[in-house]
């Protein structure tokens, strides 16, 4: 039996808990995912002043991949209070999905990156499935911080209501009134539906392959073939 009955709960709508959970492809070894959406818990082990927002994961250096074709809407530098770091916002079209039901648009935020590594990007370019995006770095840059990405993914009904701000740090943020946190593992299961347990395949990223009619998000870390 899939677990796909009553979607608006696996999407965590107001960061509460869906569930889902990650597992890996057993002939791949992958980088895993280290703290999952709507948790107390942080990458360390040690208890979050805030629920999370999104997940985490990655090693010191690793490569962060797209989930899904779509367009840049902005990098930028951020500080949300660990120090300035680089950020980026990637907006993917339902139709880039290839889905046929939910919001028109989605964001893909990814935080606690290098500057330099995003700071070429410019606001419109086409991003394809897959594409290196940047590397895994620490929040701020700071090495007292364990390495991480920190990816929030959000539904978005009109992204023209979108508009930037400064947050109390002094760094742009952005706001879109129709902006609404999802878990990004309900977009990682559109393929492949979770099972009865809700455990969600982390399907990887593997150049050369078609993707055209591939459903949902591909994983963001890098993933081996097992010898």
């Amino acid at each position: 039996m899939k677990a796909r009955a009553n979607d608006r709960d696996l999407k965590g709508y107001g960061i509460t808990k869906t569930g889902l959970t990650p597992v890996y492809p057993e002939a791949f070894a992958c980088s895993p995912l280290t703290s999952l959406y709507a948790s107390w818990i942080d990458v360390d082990g040690s208890r979050r002043g805030e629920v999370h927002s999104g997940v985490d994961g990655g090693r010191l250096g690793e490569a962060l991949l797209a989930p899904a074709p779509g367009s840049v809407v902005a990098a930028w530098e951020a500080d949300w209070g660990w120090g300035d770091e680089g950020a980026l916002l990637i907006q993917h079209a339902r139709e880039q999905l290839n889905l046929r039901d939910g919001a028109p648009y989605y964001y893909s935020a990814f935080y606690h990156l290098k500057l330099e590594d995003v700071a070429g990007f410019q606001a419109g370019q086409a991003i394809a499935r897959g594409q290196q995006l940047a590397h895994v770095f620490r929040p701020g840059g700071k090495k007292r911080y364990l390495p991480e990405v920190h990816w929030e993914v959000w539904e978005i009904s009109d992204p023209e209501t979108m508009r930037w701000i400064e947050n109390k740090h002094g760094r742009p943020d952005w706001v879109n009134k129709t902006a609404m946190l999802i878990d990004p593992l309900y977009l990682l299961s559109r393929e492949t539906p979770p099972s009865a347990n809700k455990e969600v395949l982390m399907t990887p990223f593997e150049a050369g392959k078609d993707y055209r009619a591939f459903r949902g998000f591909t994983y963001i870390l890098p993933c081996e073939r097992r010898r």
